[in-house]
């Protein structure tokens, strides 16, 4: 029997032990890189997604990778990174040797966008009423009175996030996933209009968003059948207002 403790001889190259196990050990891998990397992506990401819905950059502005790193306080690479991801989303356009440019808004895409919205959401809203707990409810309440608070301080980009919470916990609560996911894409796509409409109704006062009330009762009630006429008739009547809010930019343009 050989004693564990005594060195192994082989070959003339003796290893003790305890060396033979630290050797075998695997290194141990370092994810606190790759995650404060990934978080300084993501924070980037949503600080320059929140400066495009706010209208800081307006559509067309040209956007420089160094001038932008500067401005957010990183260095060129979280940028790169948050470029891609605003370009999937549809937000800005990326040239190679010329940076990128913020997506200029038109007629033809707003139709199209929201022709697209409205087959997906009516359907989204009935599954989500008609599946809809307590739970859903509370958390649905919960984001319209922190959306009331946002548009009575007059801030645009609160009030658009905690519209998507909204009619997020809505869609969540009617369990399709995919159709979920697919929502949200558009809703990327769609957000730079979107922003042209809630900048207008924070003008217009709290009615604007009486459809939101009017959601909630009717999910209260189990309504599905209202919930999706209720989602159909606003976005329909939020196209026509943008449509007739870029007509008027494209005429002070001209």
């Amino acid at each position: 029997m050989i004693d564990a403790t005594e060195p192994v001889t082989c070959s003339a190259v003796t290893i003790a032990p305890s060396v033979a196990h630290r050797a075998a050990a695997p290194t141990a891998p370092k994810p606190e890189f790759r995650v404060s990397s990934s978080l300084l992506a993501d924070q980037v990401f949503e600080a320059l997604r929140g400066r495009i819905a706010q209208g800081e950059w307006e559509p067309g502005s040209q956007l420089r990778i160094r001038e932008v790193a500067e401005s957010v306080g990183t260095s060129d690479m979280p940028v790169r990174e948050a470029f891609r991801r605003l370009e999937q989303a549809g937000l800005i356009v990326v040239e190679p040797y010329r940076g990128a440019t913020v997506r200029v808004l038109s007629i033809d895409e707003l139709e199209h966008v929201y022709d697209v919205r409205i087959m997906l959401e009516p359907e989204a809203a009935r599954q989500g009423a008609a599946r809809a707990d307590r739970g859903a409810i509370e958390k649905m309440r919960h984001h319209w009175l922190l959306l009331r608070d946002a548009a009575e301080r007059g801030d645009p980009v609160e009030a658009a996030i905690q519209d998507e919470h909204l009619l997020g916990a809505l869609y969540d609560a009617g369990e399709n996933v995919e159709l979920v996911k697919v929502v949200r894409n558009l809703w990327d796509i769609c957000r730079p209009y979107k922003n042209l409409w809630i900048t207008n109704a924070l003008e217009q006062g709290l009615a604007t968003w009486s459809h939101l009330t009017d959601m909630l009762d009717a999910v209260e009630r189990g309504d599905s059948a209202a919930a999706s006429t209720i989602l159909d008739r606003t976005y329909r009547d939020a196209r026509a207002t943008v449509r007739q809010l870029l007509d008027t930019q494209s005429g002070r343009n001209q």
